[in-house]
């Protein structure tokens, strides 16, 4: 059975993320690291022709070494760094993903399930070169099987963790989107039940659509779906339409209770 990681959020919502197991992450970080090998594999090769001759090559002290000794130095060198500043990067653009996470479905969230900002990501992946290096390659592995929750060093000293996702949810469309005419969830009956919503449970609502784009889209679609199941239940009096978009329900609602109630 897969473990999974609890949070309970601001809106006080229950949600389970499914954590990854090592195996999926091992594949996703060879897939990973055969990419940055690639790019490092281009990158001593620009340098290994720079500092053959020239003021580079004077710089560095390898200006008479072989061409073979000059890469293999070269590549050495920039390997390890091209692959913290590659998972650095594409985790904090990505919304916690790289390419080998994306094969598998996988995404690096704090421990809050919010996504982690370049600085988080900076000292998840600046341990890796625990991991990587020979004499000390079982300590990432070792914390992670130790982890009840597969956590490295990285994540430890980052607070972060990471999960397997499964359907992620659309974007919400812009606030300036919104018109009375272009509703396309709330009915009759769901408008004239929202004065059963106190104005607590609105700004609840709202303040997890303002805070939604910083959350994994599985935590965000999980804590979506939980609060509209709420909310529909009392808008249809226990009989809400099937198949409703949470989040856009719950983004109507808090438009038109404001409409109607000048609050929120």
């Amino acid at each position: 059975m897969p473990k999974v990681w609890t949070i309970i959020t601001p809106e006080n919502i229950r949600v389970e993320l499914e954590l990854a197991n090592p195996l999926e992450r091992a594949v996703a970080l060879v897939i990973d690291t055969l990419v940055a090998g690639i790019l490092a594999l281009v990158f001593a090769a620009i340098f290994t022709s720079l500092s053959g001759t020239g003021t580079f090559g004077t710089i560095l002290g390898i200006g008479k070494m072989e061409t073979g000794e000059r890469f293999a130095l070269l590549y050495a060198f920039v390997l390890p760094l091209l692959i913290v500043v590659y998972h650095s990067l594409l985790e904090s653009l990505w919304g916690g993903q790289t390419l080998g996470k994306k094969l598998f479905n996988l995404r690096v969230i704090r421990t809050d399930g919010t996504i982690p900002d370049l600085a988080a990501s900076l000292i998840r992946n600046a341990l890796r070169f625990i991991d990587y290096m020979p004499c000390t390659c079982g300590v990432g592995l070792t914390f992670m099987l130790l982890s009840a929750q597969f956590r490295r060093l990285g994540d430890y000293a980052a607070g972060t963790l990471v999960i397997r996702e499964g359907q992620t949810l659309t974007h919400p469309l812009p606030e300036e989107e919104f018109s009375l005419t272009e509703f396309q969830v709330l009915t009759p009956l769901a408008v004239a039940n929202l004065g059963q919503l106190t104005e607590e449970q609105i700004l609840a609502l709202r303040y997890f659509l303002l805070r939604s784009k910083q959350l994994s889209p599985e935590l965000r679609n999980q804590i979506a779906e939980k609060l509209a199941k709420r909310v529909a239940n009392l808008l249809w009096e226990g009989n809400p339409p099937e198949n409703l978009p949470s989040e856009r329900l719950l983004e109507e609602v808090v438009w038109f209770y404001k409409q109607k109630f000048g609050q929120s």
